[in-house]
């Protein structure tokens, strides 16, 4: 072996012996668990999420471990431990960070609704019920339990209205099973109860996909804005993944395609919003003050 060939051999035996210490003193990072909110089902909610999961493994350069979780469960999972970043309605946003702390990220933005979402107290068009106070007796539909565009805004606005759901109706009710918010929608339609709790753009949403008409319902009621779902990381994930995270949402852009299962997806438009905003924590003062003023979690005294 002449002088060049023991240098560069020597060259390349340093290069290998760097590489492996690299790799033995910085071992790879743990997969990050991102926990997505239940809307309808788990199975919408897997078609809808994949391709946001496989974008953001690929800008971290980490694989990304994503679940479904429905919202009553979000409190205690994180409680435990059991993710890092999640995306939840802002009313779950509010209640895991009182319980447990929380960091923000970014809001998603609606391709239809925008930064905000809502809640509507809704009827059919020939109801004779016109206003809240003509809702005393009749029966009242809600969505999720904590749903801020499906029950809490409904809720918190009968009673700025000086209404008391709990006196004010003669029966209220939450629906079951999957597909609650619609399935609200079509309570009211075919006369399961007089009224209905609904959010900003779901009625508008459900005729353009042909399953319902605007024409056949009538707004009793509309609450004020708030915060449309976001994403937020728990206290244990450091700063530095926090802000790849909150960089990675903020940069996703209508040009943004991966492969899922063979096929080349648009994640902004199967994720159905138009991109992601920053977010503040003044944002979701209006929701804090809707729990408090309503006695509902995480506020709640007996």
């Amino acid at each position: 072996m002449n002088k060049l060939s023991r240098v560069f051999f020597g060259l390349l035996l340093l290069g290998t012996v760097a590489v492996v210490a690299k790799g033995f003193f910085r071992p790879p990072q743990p997969p990050l668990r991102v926990a997505f909110q239940v809307c309808n089902s788990i199975e919408e909610n897997r078609l809808r999420f994949a391709p946001l999961g496989a974008y953001l493994e690929r800008k971290l350069g980490r694989k990304v471990v994503v679940s479904h979780v429905n919202t009553f469960d979000f409190v205690e999972m994180s409680k435990r431990g059991e993710f890092d970043v999640l995306q939840a309605n802002g009313y779950i946003y509010v209640n895991v960070r009182e319980k447990v702390g929380a960091t923000l990220l970014a809001r998603e933005v609606k391709s239809d609704t925008g930064k905000d979402t809502g809640g509507l107290v809704v009827v059919r068009a020939d109801s004779p019920v016109r206003f809240l106070a003509d809702l005393k007796g009749k029966r009242m539909a809600f969505g999720p339990v904590l749903s801020p565009g499906g029950y809490l805004a409904q809720y918190y606005t009968m009673l700025r209205a000086g209404l008391d759901p709990e006196k004010t109706f003669g029966k209220y009710s939450f629906l079951p099973g999957a597909w609650q918010h619609e399935k609200v929608v079509y309570s009211i339609l075919y006369g399961a109860v007089d009224a209905g709790a609904v959010k900003f753009g779901d009625i508008e949403r459900m005729e353009a996909e042909g399953k319902v008409k605007m024409s056949d319902f009538r707004i009793v009621a509309k609450s004020e804005p708030v915060p449309n779902c976001t994403f937020f990381a728990l206290p244990h994930v450091d700063a530095t993944t926090a802000g790849k995270v909150r960089e990675a949402l903020l940069r996703l852009s209508p040009q943004d395609f991966v492969e899922v299962e063979g096929e080349r997806v648009n994640v902004l438009r199967r994720d159905g919003v138009s991109g992601y905003a920053p977010a503040a924590e003044a944002e979701f003062d209006v929701l804090r003050r809707m729990a408090k003023e309503s006695n509902l979690p995480p506020y709640e005294k007996y």
